[in-house]
């Protein structure tokens, strides 16, 4: 046998006994893994649970975890300390838990955490972003560069009501998230891209925020002055919506959606808040992230993979799985929101306090 055959041998063989011991564990004193139902024991952190996002979350999560059989070790609140959150997940694991699910804070911190368990043979599920490092068993979050082009397409739908898109005149502000973070990236990527290639002679003008209300109020009021007659705002997130409207009010742009007068503003996340400023007129749209599909997809994923089987690579009913350096990552499918569907029992944020 050649030295490469060799080694690709090894690394099969090694593949094999590492997802053996896997099953063999999560199995442990109840039978064979073919034949016994899985013992899975989960350790669970949220990024922090001071939002309505986090918060409900994690009530969907042990909800389809209950549903499912499986048995809570903990679910600790680090309060948005990554520091917290790495010895939170290794304490469950001390503690028995045999799969981990985060919502991780710092992308790179939660990096000893997941190594830690891959070392024991842990299954390590990642919400919302994925880890810089280390493998996981997956990652599930959104299709961001979707719900960007989700944002782009009705962005251009409306421009095409207005008196700029006959003479070419239309100019939208894109008001970024962190571009140093998957979700800011892939948001500006999917609503630049998808833009510019359904109006081309939209002049698309592109401001960073790194997520903060403040600058976003500066980038726009900046902008309104250079261009007072701005047609639509694009806002990465719905956190920056109300010092975006305040701006807008101040340079006499505050007309409500469906007056001819009005800015076109469209955002990102599904909130509460935003789709009560969709029903108040204050925003024309945006993208609902999945939420209640993270916690299921998640406990579907474990279920799957304790039992043996494979997440496959491709596209999906509810969105893609692509493979990532550190392992496989679902991309569920967002949901725009208007006013035609803003009191939809299906959208996450009509859920909360339910």
């Amino acid at each position: 046998m050649n030295s490469k055959a060799h080694t690709l041998t090894r690394r099969k063989t090694m593949g094999t006994l590492v997802t053996g011991a896997l099953l063999l564990a999560l199995a442990a004193g109840s039978g064979s893994a073919q034949d016994a139902k899985p013992d899975i024991r989960i350790g669970y952190t949220p990024k922090f649970l001071k939002d309505d996002f986090m918060t409900l979350l994690l009530a969907s999560s042990k909800k389809e975890f209950d549903a499912r059989g499986f048995t809570l070790i903990g679910a600790p609140d680090p309060n948005g300390d990554i520091a917290a959150q790495v010895d939170a997940l290794q304490n469950l694991m001390a503690n028995g838990a045999n799969v981990i699910v985060f919502a991780p804070i710092d992308a790179s911190g939660i990096v000893p955490a997941v190594k830690r368990a891959n070392d024991a043979n842990v299954l390590v599920f990642s919400i919302d972003d994925a880890p810089a490092g280390g493998k996981v068993t997956a990652t599930v979050r959104a299709d961001n560069v979707n719900a960007g082009a989700q944002g782009a397409e009705e962005m251009v739908k409306r421009l095409k009501d207005k008196a700029c898109w006959s003479d070419d005149s239309c100019i939208v502000l894109e008001l970024q998230g962190a571009l140093t973070s998957p979700n800011g990236l892939d948001r500006s990527t999917g609503f630049s891209t998808t833009l510019q290639k359904l109006a081309p002679k939209v002049t698309l003008i592109q401001r960073p925020t790194e997520w903060t209300a403040d600058m976003a109020a500066d980038a726009t009021q900046n902008v309104l002055t250079q261009n007072p007659n701005l047609s639509g705002i694009f806002e990465a997130s719905e956190l920056m919506a109300t010092a975006v409207n305040a701006q807008l009010t101040a340079a006499g742009k505050g007309a409500p959606v469906g007056d001819p007068n009005s800015v076109i503003r469209i955002a990102i996340d599904g909130t509460p808040q935003g789709l009560q400023l969709i029903r108040d007129k204050a925003l024309d749209a945006t993208v609902s992230q999945p939420l209640s599909a993270y916690a299921s997809k998640t406990a579907e994923l474990i279920d799957l993979v304790s039992k043996g089987g494979k997440i496959e690579i491709g596209p999906q009913p509810d969105g893609q799985v692509i493979e990532t350096p550190v392992g496989p990552q679902y991309q569920l499918n967002a949901t725009l929101v208007t006013a035609d569907n803003v009191d939809s029992t299906e959208l996450w944020a009509n859920k909360v306090g339910q």
